[in-house]
């Protein structure tokens, strides 16, 4: 599931707005200290729960299985737009406006495939909703005009802004990893092929 991050570049991302925030050190002495720094509102961002312990189902392996190969599918839908708009702007012919429609493509078709999931057990349907919520507020992020209220730029946003509900995201993973380690038996979709 890790692939599903590559959509929108969230490793980077991360990166760069821990760098930019580190880089901002000198701000932040001169702040007072009830404001959160620019490092730690990311980290709080990036925090995720601890695994949530559910009862074992006879629908477990059922819904495990859905969501792995919601992953796979999504994740290869995923690699074919990112290759794509890298193919479209190694030639030049990648535009901002086809690269946004692209993305929002790509996040509803998550949205989709999450909705037409059907799971039948209590952990399935928590992590197929914290994934919902993901998905769901990176399309809002994405469609949020070119500025904000201040008059910044959509590319200033502040570096929370840009893994908000990442955590989330991070918890739904590590909640279907510790799953599927439940289950070792359980093929992965790349093991079925």
């Amino acid at each position: 599931m890790p692939h599903a991050f590559k959509v929108l570049g969230v490793p980077l991302l991360i990166s760069a707005a821990l760098l930019a925030a580190g880089c901002d050190r000198s701000k932040e002495a001169e702040k007072p200290s009830a404001d959160l720094s620019q490092d730690d509102q990311i980290m709080r961002e990036l925090a995720s729960e601890p695994v949530k312990p559910f009862a074992k189902t006879v629908n477990d392996v059922h819904d495990i299985q859905a969501l792995t190969d919601f992953d796979a599918r999504f994740t290869a839908v995923s690699d074919e737009m990112e290759d794509e708009l890298m193919r479209m702007k190694e030639d030049g012919s990648l535009t901002p406006e086809f690269a946004l429609s692209r993305k929002q493509d790509n996040i509803n078709s998550a949205l989709t495939m999450l909705r037409a999931l059907d799971l039948k057990t209590e952990q399935g349907r928590y992590i197929q909703g914290l994934m919902y919520q993901y998905w769901d507020n990176q399309g809002k992020l994405l469609r949020q005009p070119p500025a904000d209220q201040s008059g910044k730029a959509a590319g200033n946003k502040q570096p929370s802004e840009n893994v908000k509900g990442l955590g989330q995201f991070i918890h739904a993973q590590e909640q279907l990893e510790h799953w599927q380690q439940q289950y070792p038996a359980i093929p992965s979709p790349a093991e079925k092929q």
